[in-house]
């Protein structure tokens, strides 16, 4: 069964919170006395709490050469400091005395590191320099205040000639990704149009269900309600098959009369019929006057 506590205890314990919330260099809790509650024995004397302080980063960074020796990173260091002997007031006054020493310590530890990294990576120098810190980098400073302990972190750059010269790069990088991301964004907008402006005209030319040949004779008109760039694109190849479509057709007609000459007039009827039967599935009448009619930009050239 836990005893309880005396009224010297419960004193002991008010003054100590006390003392917490009233400093923030306080003391740390005394060691618990070796007598009873009832404040018998001694106790020791209370000792300070460990507190820090923050060096800001300098306006000019070190440099640190990368592999090859031909560019240098920049890097900017990061101080903690810390002491239980003092107080926080003393040590931000006491730091600045040894902050040259520092950055020499740290240009030497992280300095073979940096060593071994690839110039154009300066995430990769940052990690191995932290790493290279955090094993060799706490360092201690006989002050004539007391002792001062020193953490140290780094923030890396790449070599500002470095970044100029793949700037113009990295730009046109960005540019291209740019533009390949809008051109999907723009072509599925357009596939999407043209599929609805086609099943618009297929239900209200009571067609149904278009078959490739439909297809390729409506997707133009569609393309023109869709995206002007889409349908200039599908006006072109509407043309070129129309170019291809009539050099054919001119070559039957041909074989056809020459058939019809020759009084071989069963040849003569299957080449009309084929005719015929090619410009249903182009998508084609009769006449080329219907055809350039309707389309979307006047007669076919």
């Amino acid at each position: 069964m836990a005893r309880r506590k005396g009224l010297f205890a419960t004193l002991r314990e008010a003054w100590r919170t006390w003392r917490r919330n009233r400093y923030d260099d306080g003391f740390d809790e005394e060691p618990e006395t070796t007598g009873s509650d009832d404040g018998e024995g001694t106790a020791s004397q209370p000792r300070r709490r460990k507190v820090f302080v923050q060096s800001p980063p300098p306006e000019t960074p070190l440099a640190m050469a990368a592999r090859d020796d031909v560019f240098s990173y920049e890097v900017f260091p990061t101080f903690q400091w810390n002491s239980s002997a003092m107080s926080r007031e003393t040590l931000k006054e006491r730091v600045v005395h040894h902050e040259a020493t520092a950055r020499e310590e740290l240009l030497r530890v992280g300095w073979s590191a940096a060593r071994d990294c690839d110039p154009a990576d300066p995430v990769a120098a940052e990690s191995a320099i932290n790493k290279k810190l955090s094993i060799d980098g706490n360092w201690c400073f006989d002050d004539t205040e007391g002792l001062i302990r020193c953490t140290p972190s780094v923030r890396v750059r790449v070599d500002p000639a470095l970044r100029e010269h793949v700037l113009p790069h990295r730009l046109h990088e960005l540019t291209l990704r740019e533009t390949q991301r809008l051109g999907l964004i723009r072509a599925e907008r357009a596939r999407e149009l043209t599929e609805a402006w086609l099943e618009v005209i297929s239900e209200l030319e009571l067609i149904g269900e278009l078959d490739a040949h439909q297809r390729r004779l409506l997707v133009p008109f569609a393309a023109t309600l869709a995206d002007q760039d889409f349908r200039k694109v599908m006006e072109g190849l509407r043309r070129q098959r129309r170019t291809s479509v009539d050099a054919l057709i001119t070559t039957l007609e041909g074989a056809r009369g020459a058939h019809q000459e020759a009084g071989l007039f069963e040849f003569a009827d299957a080449y009309d019929k084929a005719i015929s039967a090619f410009r249903r599935e182009m998508g084609l009448s009769e006449s080329s006057l219907i055809e350039d009619a309707i389309a979307p930009e006047g007669p076919a050239r």
